[in-house]
Parts: structure tokens; sequence; C-alpha cells
């Protein structure tokens, strides 16, 4: 995947709260006052910017309103003439300042004696934390793409790296340092490649799979460290139903990700639960999904280990957040994104001491 394509899916995930973080910032706040100054409109962006209640505002005099708005329409009043792009504070007293862009019209009788005064505002604030949040999506892809240039760096030069540490292993030339240098290089490689594929994870091929099959594949390739610990695997695959539509590899890397995770939150003897069934969702996952009730497939995998500390448990799927010595805090952010790529959830739930639950809610596959 291009760093083109990769900038594309971080926006592509963002977009719904740019959207409507966009969208709010351009709907005005309206406010229509009469010739006595009594408020008779107050729309929801009005309360949304004022933090005021419509239903307390509404019939009343215009004194419930913040001072600074009472004040360009008092203007308007004993002016005749409306109020354009005038920028102020609606609460200069307040901790947090609430800046708005305002004009006003005027409507008047026949004789010209006014009769009503409209208030148009933005919320300023809005606009500048999109404005930040643009900002900030340019800063990580240009990150990003520095990131995946010297990593692909990294890892030419550790080709060389690799091929004379096993020139000195055939000759049987200092063989512990040999090992040293295979074993870190071999350490350097995986982080470099974990980085790789945070970057610019590869396109999903999406399939039939069947979910049970892909946590039978995990399970195996895991077994080893479940029997060296002596940890008891439960298994409670109750889920009747268990196509997914989704990249078995994919699914099968994130699911490897927690298994590893559980195994090495516990001491031996722990207990490793790998569960599914069956639930009914109202939100539905996917854009391609329907509006309402649709049943999904949960995947749980539960460990009896060292749980996770509050701290940590907020940022747990930001990249680089780790509670291991040795951790690169890749794993997970590289499972949540795999999930996402399938239209899916993940979250988790954990208490320090007792333990730690990952929970993988995936969209069932519609059988022709």
């Amino acid at each position: 995947m291009s760093i083109q394509e990769t900038v594309f899916i971080k926006r592509r995930n963002e977009g719904l709260n740019l959207s409507g973080l966009l969208f709010r910032s351009m709907e005005p706040g309206v406010v229509s006052v009469d010739a006595q100054r009594t408020v008779t409109a107050f729309n929801r962006a009005a309360e949304r910017i004022t933090g005021l209640v419509a239903q307390a505002i509404l019939g009343r005099r215009m004194t419930g309103l913040p001072a600074s708005l009472q004040k360009v329409i008092e203007e308007t009043f004993a002016s005749g003439k409306p109020v354009t792009d005038r920028t102020f504070v609606l609460f200069p007293d307040a901790e947090e300042k609430a800046p708005v862009h305002a004009s006003t019209s005027l409507c008047a009788d026949g004789s010209g004696q006014p009769l009503v005064v409209v208030a148009v505002f933005h919320d300023l604030n809005s606009a500048r934390k999109l404005e930040r949040r643009i900002r900030r999506l340019e800063r990580l892809a240009s990150i990003g793409t520095l990131s995946a240039g010297v990593a692909h760096e990294i890892k030419n030069a550790l080709v060389a790296i690799k091929s004379f540490s096993d020139l000195l292993a055939e000759r049987n030339e200092d063989v512990e340092m040999t090992s040293l240098i295979s074993r870190e290089t071999k350490r350097i490689d995986s982080l470099v490649t974990q980085l790789l594929k945070f970057a610019g994870p590869a396109k999903p091929t999406f399939s039939s799979v069947s979910i049970h099959e892909v946590i039978e594949n995990s399970l195996r390739l895991v077994q080893h460290h479940i029997t060296t610990r002596k940890i008891q695997l439960v298994r409670a695959l109750d889920a009747g139903i268990d196509l997914v539509q989704g990249d078995a590899k994919q699914l099968e890397q994130a699911l490897i990700n927690l298994l590893l995770n559980a195994i090495e939150a516990m001491e031996e003897m722990g207990s490793l639960t790998v569960a599914t069934e069956i639930v009914v969702a109202t939100a539905h996952l996917s854009p391609l999904e329907p509006k309402g009730k649709a049943e999904q497939i949960q995947v749980s995998i539960k460990d009896t280990g060292s749980g996770i500390p509050p701290e940590v448990n907020k940022r747990l799927f930001v990249p680089f957040v780790t509670t291991k010595p040795e951790g690169t805090g890749l794993g997970l952010a590289i499972t949540s994104r795999i999930i996402q790529e399938h239209h899916g959830r993940i979250s988790v739930e954990s208490e320090v001491n007792k333990g730690t639950t990952f929970k993988i809610t995936l969209p069932l596959s519609r059988m022709p």
C-alpha cells in the first residue's frame, strides 16, 4: 500500500468526526427578539454555542442572553441598521471563552418602526478546532511518510548485518557474539515490520471466513506458550453461526496478538478463556449493513492476569503505548486497525490483579 493510500485511510477513519465538527461549525446560532425585547426564536445551534436552554429563554426578556449578544441586538434596534461581521466573546469573564462571529438584520413595519431583530452568529471555537484537527492529520501524514522511509532503510541495512552474522556462524567464529547479533537483528526486524504494517497495512482480501477456524488456527500457533506456562485453556465456541466476510490471515494476526498478550499477562497456572456468541446490536457496524437490529458474532479472550492500569487502559490502542518492558506498543494498534478494516469493533474490560477481557464484534456474513 502506498503512502498516499495510507494517508487516505487515516483521513477516512477520522472523516466522520471531521464532518460532524465541520457541520457544527457551519451551523449558525439564530436568535430573534421583538420590539418588546422578548426572545421569539432560539435554535439548537444557539443552545449549543451559548450553553443556554431554549425553554428557559423563549418568551422571556432578552436579559437572559449573554450581555455581548444583547448589546449588538440593542444597537440594531437603536440605529435601525444591521450589524455586519462583528466578532466578540459571549462570556468575557468565563474561564473558557466563547468567541463568535455575528451579524444582525432588522424587520420593520411600513412606517419604519422596528419589529424584530434577528441575530445570526457562528461559533469560532468549533472552526478553530477543525483547523487544528486538519493540521494534526497533516502532521501525522508527514510522520507516517518519514517513518515508512526510515523503516525501509533500516530493513535494507539489516540484510547486510544478517548476512555478515550468518557468515560468521558458518565459520564458527565467536559463536556467542554471532548468536547475540542474530537475535537482536531479528528483534529489530520484527519491530520495523510492525511499524511498516501500522503505517500502511495491506488491504484485506475479503472472502467468507469461519471465525471458529481462525480461532483454532491461532490457538495452534500459540499452543507452545500455553503449555510452557501450564495455562488452562477453556474453549466456549458457542456461536451457532460463525461466517464473516474477512481476510483470514489478518484476522488470525489480530487474534494471535490478543492471545499472546493474554498469555504474557499471566503467571503459571493461569486460565485463558476463548469464547464466541451471537449478539444483537441496534447500532450497525458497517456502512454496508442495514440500520436496525443485526446479528453479529462476538469473540471474547479472557485472562486471569495482572490486568491493565486505568491510565493505560484509556490509551491502549494508541501506537507505542505498552506495559511490557520490551514491548513495542504496536500490536494492539495493528489489531484495532484490522478490526476496523473488517467493519468491527474491539473493546476491553480490565481490573488490576484480576484479569482482562478483550471483545471483538464482527458483522455476520449474509449467505446467498
